[in-house]
């Protein structure tokens, strides 16, 4: 009975041992400076595992996919999901074309995220196509506030937490602003896109709640949504489509989608899709090209290892 007893607490405590080191895989990194023109470290290349799998000691990354067909599909498509644990808030940045708010010339995502060195990028939501509308504030900077009501925004702040702005006005998102700095938080990065899918391991709407200026939201088509799933934890989740309308995934099965792979997910955000999106690991492209179009602006994660080691 006593050798019974021992081994299995030599088992738990393996377990334990098993859990520390996974939780501390990631070490202390030195932050990356919050301005615009300061970018990821170049990722190491004997940082891949496996094709799929990427780990330094500030970023851990996994590639999953499966094919599908949503029933609003008229055929099967390609889902994927990327899981990506950072060891600093600040490793989830954003960077513009042409480095500015004002020259409304728009770039390549891939040429983008290989001139500020993301492990993993996508699309944002398009900021400089329409000019009188919407939020938008990248890396700590406020350049606009136009919001109407129409739709959801997605507050990221210093911590890297995720904050939903519902339908938002200039009104309700000083609200949200001056609620998240009463708590010794600052907004970094607030997209206005959306809507928010999932929230607390929930849908947000069902399929008849998405009003019909939320971004075609019974069409299936392209889609990519950001996720929170815990602290710097964050995954992102992109459909694929044939090129037209008609393939790919409506919102409501995207909500549902992300919920089946990530049960508990804290937030998930709907971004840009169709022509628009665009998902890049490594600098290389990984989504199914509807239309190549050009954007203005990406979301991505970014590597702040030691790069003298």
């Amino acid at each position: 009975m006593r050798i019974r007893d021992h081994f299995i607490s030599s088992a738990l405590l393996w377990a334990l041992l098993m859990l520390l080191t996974a939780v501390s895989a990631l070490g202390e990194v030195a932050p990356l400076d919050l301005d615009h023109l300061t970018h990821g470290v170049p990722l190491r290349q004997d940082g891949w595992i496996t094709d799929r799998e990427y780990r330094d000691e500030s970023l851990h990354v996994v590639i999953q996919s499966k094919t599908r067909k949503p029933k609003s599909s008229r055929e099967s498509t390609v889902c994927r999901w990327i899981t990506i644990q950072v060891a600093d808030a600040s490793q989830l940045r954003t960077a513009m074309s042409m480095d500015s708010y004002d020259d409304p010339g728009t770039t390549s995502a891939k040429k983008l995220a290989q001139y500020v060195n993301a492990a993993v990028a996508l699309n944002g939501d398009y900021f400089k196509y329409n000019y009188d509308k919407g939020y938008v504030m990248r890396q700590g900077v406020l350049y606009r506030d136009a919001l109407d009501g129409t739709w959801d925004s997605l507050i990221i702040d210093d911590r890297g937490d995720f904050h939903d702005v519902p339908e938002a006005t200039s009104e309700s998102m000083a609200e949200a602003i001056a609620s998240l700095e009463a708590e010794g938080r600052k907004p970094v990065n607030v997209f206005t896109f959306g809507p928010v899918l999932v929230k607390d391991g929930k849908v947000v709407r069902e399929d008849s709640e998405y009003p019909p200026e939320m971004h075609y939201p019974t069409l299936a088509t392209q889609r990519i949504a950001l996720l929170q799933l815990g602290e710097l934890e964050y995954a992102v989740v992109e459909i694929d489509s044939d090129g037209g309308n008609g393939t790919g995934m409506n919102l409501g099965e995207l909500a549902r989608f992300i919920l089946e792979i990530y049960p508990d997910c804290r937030m998930a955000y709907n971004l840009d899709g169709g022509g628009s999106t665009h998902l890049i690991v490594n600098g290389k492209q990984v989504h199914k090209t509807v239309s190549g179009r050009a954007v203005c602006d990406i979301i991505y994660f970014a590597s702040a290892r030691n790069p003298e080691e």
